[in-house]
């Protein structure tokens, strides 16, 4: 299905609305779309996504939807969903489309070996690189843009949570599906290190996805 760029423009807005918590927005989508609440019981019914159904006020209140295009009887939507709580918040992305109904959105990640040179994990014996390539359904600390609708992650590694991944996939609005775009891993600990060494190796990334190279700026995290 095509939509103009009118419609999207206007979806958008209606998206805004929605995110803030209004109403103006709710009486102009389809009667069939589901809200929230709808698309969270579907979720934790569904055995793929793996998500629990704690009631948690403090962490639930962050479910929201957003319009990704709207035209007369049809609709597009994409639900941002808590999914688990423990040391690192996981979050799950489903969508629904008219006359097709909920899809789990699924994420491409590279699948990757850390071998290392010594027994500080100080040195790695070879640059990390991606061996090929898994599906996941649920992301660490996941987290979706309103306005492009890109979706990133990261999660952290260790006690002092100085290590870690990272990863962005881009929507696609044709097959309204999630593409990949970058993927990389900061692998050092600091923690037990000598103070030079650690400071040489903090924020060192490697970059998986789309290219393999070093990168010496400190990551965000």
């Amino acid at each position: 299905m095509t939509y103009k760029s009118s419609t999207r423009v206007a979806a958008r807005l209606c998206a805004l609305a929605l995110l803030a918590q209004t109403s103006a927005c709710s009486a102009e989508l389809p009667p069939d779309v589901p809200m929230v609440p709808d698309a969270r019981k579907f979720v934790v019914s569904h055995t793929d996504a793996g998500c629990d159904d704690t009631d948690n006020a403090h962490v639930i209140k962050d479910d929201r939807m957003i319009v990704v295009a709207q035209s007369g009887r049809f609709a597009t939507v994409i639900y941002d969903l808590h999914c688990e709580y423990s040391a690192t918040r996981t979050r799950v992305f489903l969508q629904w489309r008219t006359y097709q109904g909920y899809r789990l959105m699924q994420f491409a990640k590279p699948v990757y070996e850390l071998r290392w040179a010594d027994d500080l994990r100080s040195e790695l014996a070879e640059k990390p690189r991606a061996t090929g390539y898994e599906v996941a359904t649920r992301l660490p600390n996941g987290k979706i843009n309103p306005n492009s609708l890109e979706i990133t992650s990261y999660d952290l590694w260790g006690p002092d949570q100085d290590s870690g991944e990272n990863g962005s996939w881009r929507y696609q609005e044709n097959t309204g599906q999630y593409a990949l775009t970058s993927f990389e891993v900061d692998p050092y600990s600091e923690q037990g290190l000598e103070p030079k060494k650690a400071a040489a190796l903090r924020g060192k990334r490697f970059v998986l996805f789309p290219i393999e190279k070093c990168v010496s700026e400190p990551a965000e995290k």
